[in-house]
């Protein structure tokens, strides 16, 4: 063998080697060395109940999910939440410092508890099982929004945000009351077979049914928490502009809201339930319920 040749022979088992040695240790790489689904929950039938952090407890009483004993719970949210514990997987091991985060304790048939925080910009999530310090970097394939926001709630983002399911089909009586004027204030009943506007004739039939149909799972934007916004908080306590009142036959007790003036360059209107609950809906929603009685005069 020529010198030449010998030469090529060392350069092709070197090279060689070093494929296999870079074979071998990317297939050590690539292989799962930990639990995908240390933080999965794999059937949610067996939840009995969630704590996050210490002001949120969720928990299933007679069929229904509650907040805090009090409200029922999104259906939506808890949807979300429950998409979440189904599905997220550990993306990878991370030398990080474990964080206090937000502490999540799921009780039932798989009892798991776990701490949530996220990276600064909010882009990656962490869990860690409570008391251990490993952490563990953790994803929904195909989905790529910050877990951890949900868990970021408080309690009134969890509650359902129905306020009302009423039509013209169950209101009996409807009254905004204009705290400022009685000139626009209208009461509208239901009388033997149809409504009546009180002081108006004749009205616009099309008209009455389409506002009344305005309250079928009529929803808020979203439950305010005392504290959460300063203006808002400061505004519930000035005079109301109207005060809508539904009855159905439907509902035990009539739907009593406090609608204060919208603040200059909101996009948003405050109401208040009867018993101190604050909420928000958008104006465009408003601006159709904000009426006066002529609204409902039928126009030749």
């Amino acid at each position: 063998m020529t010198t030449h040749n010998r030469n090529l022979l060392v350069i092709f088992l070197g090279l060689l080697l070093v494929n296999v040695v870079f074979f071998f240790l990317g297939s050590q790489r690539s292989g799962i060395s930990f639990d995908e689904n240390k933080f999965m929950v794999t059937d949610t039938t067996g939840i009995s109940g969630i704590q996050i952090g210490e002001g949120v407890v969720l928990s299933k009483n007679t069929g229904t999910w509650r907040v805090n004993d009090q409200y029922p719970v999104d259906p939506s949210v808890r949807q979300l939440l429950f998409s979440i514990l189904t599905r997220v997987k550990v993306k990878k091991p991370v030398e990080i410092a474990p964080e206090e985060g937000i502490e999540v304790s799921v009780g039932g048939a798989s009892p798991l508890s776990f701490r949530v925080w996220g990276n600064p910009t909010k882009t990656k999530t962490y869990f860690a099982l409570t008391g251990s310090e490993e952490v563990f970097e953790v994803h929904i394939p195909g989905y790529n929004e910050y877990l951890g926001g949900l868990f970021e709630l408080r309690p009134a983002q969890w509650r359902d945000r129905l306020v009302i399911d009423a039509s013209w089909r169950t209101i009996q009586k409807l009254t905004l009351d204009y705290q400022r004027s009685d000139d626009s204030d209208f009461t509208i009943n239901f009388d033997k077979d149809f409504f009546v506007v009180q002081d108006i004739a004749p009205i616009d039939s099309n008209a009455v049914v389409n506002y009344l149909n305005l309250f079928e799972y009529f929803q808020t934007n979203e439950w305010l928490s005392t504290g959460r916004f300063e203006k808002y908080d400061s505004l519930s306590k000035m005079p109301p502009l109207a005060t809508l009142t539904i009855e159905a036959i439907d509902q035990e007790a009539p739907v009593v809201l406090d609608i204060f003036p919208k603040l200059s360059g909101d996009r948003f209107y405050l109401l208040m339930t009867y018993e101190g609950s604050m909420l928000v809906v958008d104006d465009r929603r408003m601006r159709e319920i904000l009426l006066k009685k002529e609204d409902f005069k039928y126009k030749k």
